[in-house]
């Protein structure tokens, strides 16, 4: 089968960087399944799992914060604030950082300016989707 360039890029550097059959992407507007050789496009991303097949039954999967992604040619290209390996998930860690935001949160509603309430809820959502996605 046909293969293209795959990159899940966070600011830290990639999550992902290999050959795939086919990326799975959760889009604003729904989800999103390419192949290669696809039309160009660019897509805004919501928060969610996004699934790279990199063999005939393989599956590698990731929660991932809002981003973007963008496919042109044989290269598809995911840039997002955050992602993690669905098997390399920490429910405590994302436990905890839900509870964090949530302070954070609660701060900001409080009347604290010195919180930035839009990263908190990014957090936040981020944070719930690990969870959601280690509980697959």
């Amino acid at each position: 089968m046909a293969t293209m360039h795959c990159e899940i890029i966070t600011p830290e550097g990639h999550a992902f960087s290999g050959e795939a059959e086919m990326v799975v992407v959760p889009g604003a507007e729904g989800g999103l399944g390419v192949l290669p050789r696809h039309q160009p496009i660019v897509a805004r991303l919501d928060a969610g799992e996004i699934r790279v097949r990199v063999g005939a039954s393989e599956w590698k999967a990731f929660a991932t914060s809002d981003g973007y992604f963008s496919i042109q040619g044989e290269r598809a290209i995911v840039l997002v604030e955050g992602a993690v390996a669905s098997d390399a998930i920490d429910v405590e860690a994302a436990q905890a950082k839900v509870e964090d935001a949530r302070a954070r949160l609660e701060q900001s509603e409080a009347g604290d300016e010195t919180v930035n309430r839009f990263r908190a809820e990014r957090d936040l959502e981020f944070a719930e989707n690990q969870i959601r996605i280690a509980g697959r």
